[in-house]
């Protein structure tokens, strides 16, 4: 038998559920006939936080917050300020109770520990039997050990223990110095002969200046100094500076009297990405001031700031032109290998609420909506742009697209290397006029490949600890009748194709491969097909591993997975008030029909009154039934996770957003790539190359200008043989006459902490 009644307090309402047999009472609170709170009136923790959430949330004040949860309104400001300093773990720890042994009294305490200082190699026992001696009783040999534990560690447990309290005055006093004005930071130039000599240095140079009070401000931070934990990313600005960013994004919409230009959006999501933070809905976790540090602004645009300045900012479609124009970039400085191009796609998932395309996704196994992404790389597995597309679009012409960018991008006749989803005989002969191709062999029986004399093999190769052989041949392919006239062809296409055969001298299997091209030899052609299964498929690894490639701005899909859509649980909760009110009223109506009837027989003032009593409470709680009816209309059946910026439904038809996202992925990843191509002199172990040099370029650091120079002054690294080659890559950026390119133009000088 379950109790249920309902008790207002000012506007709130408490839904009270009591279970008889777990002897539990759970309270639900309703403000505006919405729930806003619910906890276990039986669990202490519970409460705390209930009461602390309800003041928070500026749903009442401290003293309704402490009526509804049963704790005395000082007690709730206490729970807020521990909150505040310590955090919710702190708050419902229940550190009640003695701190210290009290089984003995203090005289007996200090017999034993007495004896255990003047015979300190006897045992537990031994001692027992002393003191129990001495002081006329019993003493356990347990006593003793947990006396000796005590007083052996003592010193330390009074040095190292904080009571909340204390924790929270020391905490608002580190508050209070980092909210000082002219606090100034003092790093330790004496200690470090090269920082010392690099200050005076500076110092002899004139200190910047601005006429914008925005820009003077970031300037007199940095002159005081400031600790960020994105100093790190700033070496980033070397790759920056080698493909002039600047230039790079002059194409976009310059909106005149807007705090933030669209490349200051675009600046967020690259250093959000060098510092691993996974999505926008993440940048409301960090200091706006600290990551304005990395960015050359004194403040950085929040997530609302950027999810609606990158929506506007769509609409123009700039993604295209951009991801050209950055293919160009790292082709003219030889970022890329254009020997060979791979080209495979990547299935993006959709959860949104429109209709689109359904596409199979081999993770799961199933068809699913969704998009495909395409990257087109080089033989490194570096990426040199991406196409992302809808799934009713076929793989073929993607590849065709793909020949067509790259003849624009200046390379005459480019060698495309793809997977069986791009055979056709068709195809070939139209993408032979102008590229050459490398793809798997489909529709060729084994029994085809075994007649070959293993004599013939007049090649080898050796790849991934694979030793391979290698036989060629020219054949002429032909696509059937019945193709033809499935594509309203009257004729069927033929080619001529340069058969590749390699044959596994391990496990004797041989596949076939076909290509046009007639210059490359047939070791080379190999090797560009295995490589298809190495670096150009491992990018896609990567990018899923250091990145966030299935991330769409807006909402982040790794949250969506569970429960895109999930049923209002304010509904049920309303819909139990609904019940339990009726429940209560028509209790309260035979309470009424009695009275009443007792009235009819004999008139009494006290029955009259109560009477009168019982008649306004019905009235408030069918008012409030009602209150709660319409309410209910308002809400919907299912809500969404993520909705977009102002209450809209994200859609994902349109991908400019995702592209966008994309292209600053692949600045990050060429970032790194350019800083490893420098670390790889200093750091020689290949295995934890990329590890290593991602630890460094995320550290925490310091920052002070002085005169036109930001010094970087990153944490010490501990470890000698990862500190050395970092201090010798600091050396090497500096050579390099790094500017932070800005609001503020500064060079960038790096050095490591000694200590």
């Amino acid at each position: 038998m379950m109790e249920r009644t309902t008790e207002k307090i000012n506007k709130y309402i408490l839904l009270i559920k009591q279970t008889d047999n777990k002897d539990q009472l759970i309270i639900t609170v309703c403000y505006d006939y919405i729930p806003v709170a619910k906890f276990n009136n039986n669990i202490l923790s519970e409460r705390k936080l209930a009461a602390v959430e309800l003041v928070e949330q500026k749903i009442c004040n401290k003293q309704t917050a402490a009526q509804i949860c049963g704790f005395h309104r000082n007690i709730v400001a206490k729970f807020i300020k521990i909150k505040k300093n310590l955090g919710i773990k702190a708050l419902i720890q229940d550190n009640r109770g003695l701190k210290k042994p009290h089984k003995y009294i203090d005289n007996i305490r200090q017999t034993i520990e007495r004896l255990l200082s003047e015979y300190e190699n006897y045992s537990d026992r031994q001692i027992a039997q002393l003191a129990s001696d001495e002081l006329k009783m019993d003493v356990s040999r347990s006593a003793v050990f947990r006396i000796r534990v005590a007083t052996s560690s003592v010193d330390e447990a009074d040095e190292s223990v904080f009571f909340k309290d204390r924790l929270i005055e020391l905490s608002i006093i580190a508050e209070t110095i980092d909210q000082e004005k002219n606090n100034q930071i003092e790093l330790n130039f004496e200690a470090d002969v090269s920082l010392k000599q690099k200050k005076e240095q500076l110092e002899q140079l004139a200190a910047l200046q601005s006429s914008n009070k925005t820009e003077q401000n970031l300037i007199e931070r940095l002159q005081k100094g400031e600790r960020t934990p994105f100093a790190g990313s700033l070496m980033h600005y070397l790759f920056l500076q080698e493909i002039d960013c600047k230039k790079l994004f002059n194409c976009l919409p310059v909106n005149k009297g807007d705090t933030y230009q669209n490349i200051d959006i675009l600046f967020s999501l690259f250093f959000s990405i060098a510092n691993e933070i996974k999505s926008i809905e993440a940048l409301k976790l960090i200091n706006p001031k600290d990551f304005g540090c990395a960015l050359g602004m004194d403040r950085s645009p929040d997530k609302d700031i950027i999810r609606k300045k990158l929506h506007k900012l769509s609409e123009s479609n700039p993604s295209e032109q951009l991801i050209d124009r950055f293919a160009r970039i790292l082709l003219e400085n030889c970022r890329i290998d254009d020997e060979v191009f791979f080209i495979d796609g990547h299935f993006l998932p959709y959860y949104g609420l429109n209709v689109i395309a359904k596409g199979y996704y081999t993770v799961r196994r199933l068809a699913m909506k969704g998009n495909e992404l395409y990257f087109i790389s080089d033989l490194n597995g570096r990426p040199l742009f991406s196409i992302t597309e809808s799934n009713e679009i076929d793989f073929r012409p993607i590849i065709s697209q793909a020949a067509d960018k790259l003849i624009g991008f200046g390379i005459k006749r480019p060698i495309l290397t793809f997977d069986r989803g791009g055979y056709g005989i068709h195809f070939f002969s139209e993408l032979d006029k102008k590229a050459d191709f490398v793809t798997w062999a489909k529709y060729l029986k084994n029994s085809q490949l075994d007649r070959i004399e293993e004599d013939s093999f007049t090649a080898c190769l050796f790849l991934n600890k694979k030793r391979y052989l290698v036989y060629e041949e020219w054949r002429e392919v032909a696509e059937s009748i019945q193709t033809a006239k499935k594509e309203n062809r009257e004729q069927p296409a033929n080619i001529k194709l340069r058969l590749v055969v390699i044959h596994n001298i391990k496990t004797g299997k041989r596949i076939g491969i076909y290509t046009n091209n007639k210059d490359k030899s047939a070791s080379d052609i190999a090797f560009y097909m295995l490589n298809r299964w190495g670096d150009s498929e491992n990018l896609y690894k990567i990018f899923m591993a250091k990145f966030n490639l299935n991330y769409h701005p807006g909402y982040d899909i790794d949250e969506l997975e569970n429960q895109p859509l999930v049923a209002n649980p304010d509904i049920s909760l309303i819909k139990q008030a609904i019940k339990i009110l009726q429940e209560e009223i028509e209790k309260l109506a035979e309470d009424q029909l009695d009275i009443q009837n007792r009235l009819d027989k004999r008139r009494d003032k006290r029955l009259t009154k109560k009477l009168s009593k019982i008649a306004k409470e019905l009235e408030e709680k069918n008012n409030d039934i009602n209150n709660f009816k319409e309410k209910l209309k308002t809400l919907p059946d299912k809500v969404s996770i993520v909705k977009l910026l102002k209450g809209k439904k994200m859609s994902r038809c349109d991908l400019e957003k995702k592209r966008l996202y994309d292209l600053m992925q692949y600045m990050v990843f060429h970032s790194f790539e350019r800083l490893q191509d420098i670390f790889k002199d200093y750091y020689k172990d290949s295995r934890d190359i990329q590890t290593v040099l991602r630890m460094i370029a995320t550290k925490a650091g310091y920052l002070k200008l002085i005169g036109d120079t930001l010094i970087v002054l990153l944490d010490q690294i501990d470890l000698l043989k990862h500190r050395l080659p970092a201090e010798q890559l600091c050396r090497q950026l500096n050579k390099l006459n790094i500017i932070l390119n800005g609001r503020v133009k500064m060079k960038l000088y790096f050095h490591i902490a000694m200590f």
